[in-house]
């Protein structure tokens, strides 16, 4: 008589933020190889060149892994295993139960329904909800019916006043804030991950940390890594959630850190829904084809620092076809100058603070910011207040932008990035979708370069940018 083997027996006690499994010597490698993934550069690293180590990263540690990691992969988990779970039990978080805000929207409603069901149920989980969708609000608004502690977590001293500001509109009462040299937590506080982390074995913030029920990780794509995961251990809140617009959840090295983090998917709301929905605007997208004619290798040269950049290099190949390119900078000028003759607010975006103080000259002759990591925080405030009142209309900005920027009034994006990351530019196509009044559309220009190396980059924005839903048009020639 044929004999089926039975899975093996899994034991699993969730712990606050940790979930402890009990099982065979055995059969731990199921689960292990399951909540494993391949270090993104492996090939490159040293210790796995020489086999010394195979690349694999593993979240199962001393039997024990992030709860929200066993959440999002249970039914994967019971597969393979007979899983028995028990929970400790801790009293349960509570929420008031008030009347919805006059400008609450239905998707709003129901993500804010979302994350009270899974901070009971789970712990936590991931929001993926679109640029300029509301999701600091969304954190406003759940604060608002928790009746214990939370912190808002940003990852720059930029956002920190700005989110500090929504998020008190939205609740209605005074938000604390830890970072940029201030300490002064509240029931709801704004804090940075550099402040938290830099501090966290301080016994003032220990004994603070004990305290808060609930944490918010803002812009969850930028903030996967070994030290946000450290700080969330430490702080061990009951809940953790993750907010963001952009998250390549079929890749694992993205996926099983980001649900370490906080756990399952638990919300959607698309760039494409919003705009249908009439919430967000429309837009178009104008691929500028750049076909670079600079021939040969790009020369070394010594960098600000003094430090010598070999000739060829990537660093030395972009500063030539992207930074110092007198043809290419001449197209990402004629589209600015159009859109502004047109009276369109604009972005110019670039990714280095020599090309921004390179185009930046070539806008003597007209009102604008050039915002970079380098300038004051206020001025960039500042910048983005005055183009939201109509008092400024082109603006030339590096990666500042790519994250938790509020512009409403902005209508014309022009991307001479030239980088490749998908990520960052559905981020910044999204920064271009909120909805204000006068504002009819948005224009996002694509500087797309050809017979070069970076046409590559190129072709992996277009192919991110289809996935707005945004009709594309193609210019035969910039």
């Amino acid at each position: 008589m044929r004999t089926i083997a039975r899975k093996p027996l899994l034991r699993v006690t969730i712990r606050r933020r940790k979930a402890i499994f009990e099982c065979r010597p055995d059969d731990a490698f199921l689960l292990e190889d399951l909540l494993s993934y391949q270090h993104p550069r492996a090939d490159y690293i040293s210790s796995v060149q020489s086999g010394d180590w195979d690349g694999m990263i593993c979240l199962v540690r001393n039997g024990k892994a992030q709860v929200g990691l066993f959440h999002a992969y249970r039914e994967e988990i019971e597969k393979l295993y007979r899983v028995k779970v028990t929970v400790e039990e801790e009293p349960p978080l509570a929420f008031r139960d008030l009347p919805a805000q006059t400008e609450e929207r239905p998707y709003q409603k129901r993500a804010v329904a979302a994350m009270i069901d899974a901070t009971v149920k789970l712990g936590g989980g991931i929001i993926l909800s679109a640029t300029g969708s509301g999701k600091t609000w969304l954190a406003g608004d759940y604060f608002r019916r928790l009746t214990g502690t939370g912190v808002f977590v940003v990852d720059e001293l930029t956002l920190l006043e700005q989110a500090r500001r929504e998020l008190s509109k939205a609740i209605g009462e005074k938000v604390g804030i830890v970072g940029n040299s201030q300490y002064a937590p509240e029931r709801i506080t704004v804090a940075t991950i550099q402040t938290l982390h830099k501090h966290r074995r301080k016994q003032a913030f220990r004994n603070w940390f004990r305290k808060v029920d609930v944490l918010l990780v803002d812009e969850l794509h930028v903030q996967l890594n070994r030290r946000n995961l450290d700080v969330i251990t430490r702080i061990r809140p009951r809940a953790v959630f993750g907010l963001t617009a952009t998250l390549q959840l079929k890749k694992a090295h993205v996926r099983l850190p980001a649900m370490a983090l906080a756990g399952p998917v638990i919300f959607e709301y698309g760039l494409e829904e919003g705009v249908k929905e009439g919430y967000l605007s429309k837009g178009r997208i104008v691929i500028v084809p750049f076909n670079d004619t600079l021939k040969g290798q790009a020369p070394g040269y010594k960098n600000a620092a003094g430090k010598k950049i070999a000739a060829g290099s990537p660093i030395a190949e972009y500063r030539r076809h992207i930074c110092l390119n007198k043809s290419r900078n001449d197209l990402v000028e004629k589209y600015a100058r159009l859109a502004l003759a047109k009276g369109r607010k604009v972005f110019i975006l670039v990714e280095r603070v020599m090309h921004l103080r390179i185009l930046e000259k070539r806008f003597a002759d007209v009102k604008h910011y050039a915002l970079s990591g380098q300038v004051d925080k206020e001025v960039r405030l500042e910048a983005m207040r005055e183009m939201d009142a109509g008092q400024l209309n082109l603006v030339l900005a590096t990666r500042v932008f790519g994250k938790g920027v509020d512009v409403r009034r902005v209508d014309c994006i022009i991307d001479a990035t030239g980088k490749p990351s998908r990520n960052n530019a559905l981020q910044r196509y999204g920064r271009g979708s909120r909805k204000t009044e006068g504002k009819k559309d948005l224009l996002y220009y694509d500087i797309s370069d050809r017979n070069s190396t970076f046409a590559v980059a190129a072709w992996t924005r277009l192919r991110a940018l289809r996935e707005t839903g945004a009709p594309i048009i193609k210019l035969k020639k910039g």
